[in-house]
């Protein structure tokens, strides 16, 4: 029964999103290919499936949450882009494939990045507006996808990130920096999909009552989910990884692995694992059902020791 809800929400995802790319990016421009050659690439679509997930769990109105899926991989899909480019990670493949600045040059790679991540707002206020939601929600909503995202959020991770390397060479590196990295730069953004599956509710009583429990369950997911693909970057291939591994180790980034060592670092999504998993338990109720998130709960256990 889990696994069959988790693929209904993934198809119904799908299906929203390539409807929504032929609606926003269709015609035929470099631009838009490029826009549609990442966006449309087959990914795991976790931040989309926590939206889900946690609107199924709560009972949350399913429109609202597939059009914050939309928005949230919309702005994950930009920073892939960005991410590859030769100035930051210079990547050569992504999910498979050829990196978007190999196919499209890098003026073209950058500019489908900025229309992702600006259109990504955009298209969520249209679209929660003609499925006539509250105002209010939708403001919050786009105004909380933006923290993020941006400055105070994934730029901000990725920034700290950038300067880590500097730091490490100084020898003023910390081992609380890490987290601090990427509760920004990953646990930012996984932490408003979940909170996005609560806002579907529409509940002004019940968000208020589960939001800190919530989102600190979705940076949970962020930590986790950053060690395992530590842990995948310096043990998988590229055909299984879907892009190139061994670049942290090869740049002399500090990761998990690095801080803690391959078996700390599974001992401690392990940690983590069984962490959610209680958190989970306290914000239950008889009619909770937590199939859809307990699905990709499962899939980053199965990593952590593949």
């Amino acid at each position: 029964m889990s696994t069959m809800n988790s693929s209904r929400f993934l198809t119904l995802f799908e299906e929203f999103l390539l409807e929504s790319s032929h609606r926003y990016f269709s015609d035929d421009l470099l631009i838009n290919k490029a826009v549609n050659y990442s966006l449309l690439s087959e990914g795991k679509r976790i931040r989309p499936l926590f939206c889900l997930g946690f609107c199924h769990a709560l009972q949350g109105n399913v429109d609202f949450a597939l059009r914050c899926a939309l928005a949230v991989e919309m702005i994950h899909t930009y920073s892939l882009i960005h991410d590859d480019l030769p100035c930051m990670d210079n990547d050569d493949f992504r999910r498979g494939k050829a990196t978007n600045h190999k196919v499209f040059g890098e003026a073209h790679a950058i500019l489908a990045g900025d229309s992702l991540l600006t259109a990504a707002p955009h298209i969520l206020m249209q679209e929660l507006t003609k499925i006539q939601t509250n105002p209010e929600l939708i403001v919050k909503a786009t105004t909380t996808l933006l923290e993020a995202a941006g400055h105070f959020g994934m730029i901000k991770g990725q920034a700290f990130d950038i300067e880590a390397e500097k730091q490490i060479e100084n020898s003023s590196w910390e081992q609380r920096d890490l987290i601090t990295i990427h509760s920004h730069k990953t646990g930012k953004l996984i932490a408003w999909s979940c909170l996005s599956g609560l806002y579907s509710t529409q509940n002004d009583e019940q968000i208020k009552k589960l939001k800190n429990e919530v989102e600190k369950i979705g940076y949970s997911f962020g930590l986790l989910f950053q060690i395992i693909d530590d842990i995948l970057d310096a043990t998988s291939t590229l055909s299984a990884l879907g892009k190139t591994p061994g670049k942290d180790l090869s740049a002399g980034k500090k990761t998990y692995l690095s801080e803690y060592g391959l078996e700390g670092s599974r001992n401690l999504a392990e940690k983590i694992c069984e962490e959610i998993k209680i958190d989970l338990k306290k914000i239950s109720t008889e009619t909770t059902d937590w199939s859809v998130v307990s699905d990709s709960l499962q899939m980053l256990e199965k990593k952590i020791r593949s």
